[in-house]
């Protein structure tokens, strides 16, 4: 899914974790590679600590969403220049009255009308034989919250939502009437991509993140495919919400020790004292603490610990 090129270039990159500009250019041939990276997201320019201009790796996660993103685009654009042709054909034919075989149409579509994509998105719902998945805030077609199915009963559903979803009450209010309804849902501190996807089949994603412009609908197995497993990948590594209380595992006695001062509202020098550790040893555990209950800050983490039973 990344050409060879492209890793050639970003597993230095990613080996190093980032180095000054000019080190990047030394390292990766030319100014032009560097662009390069950039260009293709897979690498970005920020300031170091002194304030020098530096080249970051993007994480391999944050890579790999891009080039689906990026395959499911080039595929669209040659489909659509197939889709011209195949219309260019037709034309020429329809006075000999000669059919052309429509089934390629069915591969790749840009939606974007919002009735239809509703009513496609409601019909893949309802016709799921296996499974729904969810990955990411809302894309064009969603149902409103006041139009979730009775249940999943018939059909499982898989949800991944970003962390920071559920730290407002209305955020936290649409997960949990997912979870009422009979959907899983776990959540990440971040996700690159959305998308829908009926069973190994069929998938929709937004034409552009944050937008509800409208959406690809794809029917590419091969596409599909990557992204069911790429689903699967980020499932694995998401923490579950609203698991009921015993099916998480306990954090470490030290961590749970600065939970308990963290929800007091202590800041971290004084969580420090009471413990008798360094103030290091605080911020390392907090940061441990956030990746374990899957929020990237500290009010976050006293919701989430509350919502899953391991303070008061």
């Amino acid at each position: 899914m990344i050409q060879n090129e492209l890793l050639a270039l970003y597993i230095p990159m990613l080996v190093q974790g980032g180095c000054p500009v000019e080190e990047a250019t030394s390292l990766l041939g030319d100014g032009e590679h560097v662009e390069l990276l950039t260009r293709q997201g897979m690498a970005y320019l920020q300031e170091d600590a002194d304030g020098h201009p530096a080249l970051v790796p993007a994480s391999p996660d944050l890579a790999l969403q891009r080039a689906l993103a990026r395959l499911a685009g080039d595929l669209a654009a040659e489909h659509q220049m197939l889709l011209e042709g195949q219309e260019r054909l037709r034309t020429a034919q329809r006075g000999t009255g000669s059919a052309v075989d429509g089934s390629m149409n069915q591969l790749v579509q840009f939606l974007t009308d919002q009735d239809r994509l509703a009513e496609l998105t409601s019909t893949l719902v309802g016709s799921a034989q296996r499974e729904w998945l969810i990955l990411g805030d809302h894309i064009a077609g969603d149902r409103p919250d006041d139009a979730r199915p009775p249940s999943y009963s018939r059909t499982r559903c898989r949800a991944i939502y970003e962390s920071s979803r559920v730290e407002s009450p209305a955020g936290r209010e649409s997960v949990d009437a997912d979870v009422r309804v009979g959907a899983t849902v776990r959540l990440l501190p971040q996700i690159g991509m959305s998308m829908r996807i009926a069973d190994e089949a069929i998938a929709l994603m937004p034409l552009a993140e944050k937008s509800s412009a409208g959406a690809l609908l794809l029917q590419s197995s091969v596409i599909v495919g990557a992204l069911r497993e790429y689903f699967e990948l980020l499932w694995e590594r998401a923490t579950p919400y609203g698991a009921p209380d015993g099916q998480n595992e306990p954090l470490p006695p030290i961590q749970m020790k600065i939970l308990r001062l963290l929800v007091q509202d202590l800041p971290d020098k004084a969580i420090a004292d009471q413990l008798g550790v360094s103030l290091a040893t605080v911020g390392r555990q907090l940061n441990a603490i956030r990746d374990a209950l899957g929020v990237h800050n500290r009010f976050a983490i006293g919701v989430a610990a509350v919502r899953r039973g391991l303070v008061d």
